[in-house]
């Protein structure tokens, strides 16, 4: 994993019909361009998160949404990832501090970042990092709790927007059909 200027990533975002909204200077998220686009929402039951208009909501126990974000991510193994923070990355390392504490490849990237922990300069993973990816996506999703310490991930093949919501929801956006259906798949098994 290593940090990249969020300018070389913006030719991928616009390859794959991505474009950066930011409704407040302390948020900022990815959204596929096209209204065409297939959505879908994993939700838990008592989580309060909003879907994209017009997403398919698949709902999914707490208990169980950790494994459905591992066979998704999983499904993209073959895909270098791209992963940008909702806020700042400070807030993101921050409420993962704890539970990834004894995970040595994340002290390797939380000792990297200091001097990126109040930029959005997005984190590159190539297919070797996916286990830590696993990680903390998972970590994020039991232990975020406000807006800024959500995630954004993209992958360099496939137009794909994945963001973990804190709170407890997975939105997903898919460029065509061909690969939401690839994905829909995982969220099943």
């Amino acid at each position: 994993m290593e940090f990249i200027n969020v300018d070389e990533a913006n030719e991928l975002l616009a390859q794959h019909g991505i474009e950066r909204q930011a409704p407040d200077e302390d948020h900022a998220y990815l959204r596929m361009v096209a209204d065409s686009t297939s959505q879908r929402h994993l939700a838990v039951p008592e989580g309060d998160v909003e879907p994209l208009p017009g997403a398919e909501v698949i709902e999914i126990s707490s208990d169980r949404m950790p494994e459905v974000i591992d066979h998704i991510l999983h499904k993209l193994h073959h895909n270098q990832l791209i992963l940008f923070p909702v806020g700042r990355w400070r807030s993101i390392f921050d409420v993962v501090a704890f539970s990834l504490a004894e995970n040595e490849e994340w002290q390797r990237v939380d000792a990297a970042a200091t001097v990126e922990l109040n930029s959005r300069d997005p984190l590159f993973c190539d297919t070797g990092d996916l286990h830590l990816v696993c990680d903390l996506v998972k970590t994020l999703f039991h232990d975020s709790e406000s807006p800024d310490q959500g995630l954004l991930l993209i992958t360099a093949g496939l137009p794909l927007v994945m963001e973990v919501v804190p709170n407890g929801g997975v939105r997903l956006s898919f460029g065509n059909e061909a690969v939401a259906e690839e994905i829909s798949e995982a969220i099943t098994a």
